[in-house]
């Protein structure tokens, strides 16, 4: 009789695939929160660089028209100027402006500095001291709106914005003509300053106007003098850089969202060679001092 050879299948013991599983498991725990934070902060970053592209050109295109000061406040601007150059789905008046995505309850915004703050509806709530600039009405109210993408925006205007001044002292705030405070996913969450919460500010009424939106670091870099600065914020982290005197300006302006209250910043702007731009955070002086004296640093990502 013919004997038969039979091979003998070798499988996985229902431990063998369990213990696989849950290797398997016990990686995906590891690897998946560092993913799923990549991909959000890529999704901020893409938020922050599409609004400054639509509304910073939108109001940018406003002004080259000479037309940026001739509203009467926040809705008129909206309402009469800006909805020619930019898609809004839908507009709030200062008191419905969480119809438009926009949270205003009390303490239920993370700042920059992660402490809760209120959503600012006046400028005299976006930053300390800011009463003090000439043409600055501290009293005046925003307007919200919702962008054709979804984002929700509360705006600030001032109709009597002024031009750069490079030959003196002044105050920053006056040169504000638009602070636009987005939120890229309206009342959902993380609802923090940094993440789905942004700016876009932009300065002058003229041809030089900017538009800025600067992605600030949450920590302050080592003081320095103004020729360290820069080499200080590369110590801390070689993404981030000095901000120009424009994005410390903005900085300012919206110094409640980041947590920013006092003290004397330098910018990466020279004044002349003796001298370089630093803003003041407890009022808003945007100055030229020597270069040897010692500031403090905060850091921005473009």
């Amino acid at each position: 009789m013919e004997r038969k050879n039979f091979k003998i299948k070798k499988a996985f013991t229902l431990a063998e695939v369990l213990l696989t599983i849950g290797i398997i498991g016990v990686v995906a725990a590891m690897i998946l929160p560092t993913l799923i934070n990549e991909t959000k902060e890529k999704e901020y970053a893409v938020a922050r660089k599409k609004a400054l592209a639509t509304i910073g050109e939108a109001v940018r295109l406003i002004t080259v028209k000479g037309s940026i000061r001739d509203a009467s406040n926040a809705q008129d601007f909206v309402e009469n100027y800006l909805k020619k150059q930019l898609q809004i789905a839908k507009t709030c008046d200062n008191n419905n402006l969480r119809d438009c995505g926009i949270e205003t309850e009390s303490n239920k915004i993370l700042s920059l500095a992660e402490t809760k703050i209120t959503m600012p509806k006046t400028v005299k709530e976006l930053a300390s001291g800011i009463s003090s600039g000439n043409v600055t009405d501290p009293s005046s109210t925003s307007y919200g709106f919702v962008m054709a993408n979804g984002y929700s925006v509360n705006l600030f205007y001032n109709p009597s914005c002024l031009s750069d001044d490079k030959d003196a002292n002044h105050w920053g705030q006056d040169r504000v003509c638009v602070n636009a405070i987005y939120d890229m996913n309206g009342l959902a969450q993380p609802n923090e300053v940094g993440k789905d919460i942004g700016f876009v500010t932009v300065l002058y009424p003229d041809i030089r106007t900017q538009a800025v939106a600067p992605d600030v670091h949450k920590k302050n870099a080592s003081s320095a003098n103004f020729y360290n600065a820069g080499a200080s914020c590369a110590k801390l982290d070689p993404e981030y850089t000095l901000p120009n005197r424009d994005e410390l300006l903005a900085m300012y302006f919206n110094s409640n969202l980041l947590g920013i209250t006092s003290g004397t910043y330098w910018s990466a702007s020279e004044a002349s060679a003796e001298l370089g731009w630093s803003q003041y955070f407890h009022n808003g002086d945007r100055g030229r001092s020597s270069k040897s004296s010692g500031y403090y640093v905060r850091c921005v990502r473009r």
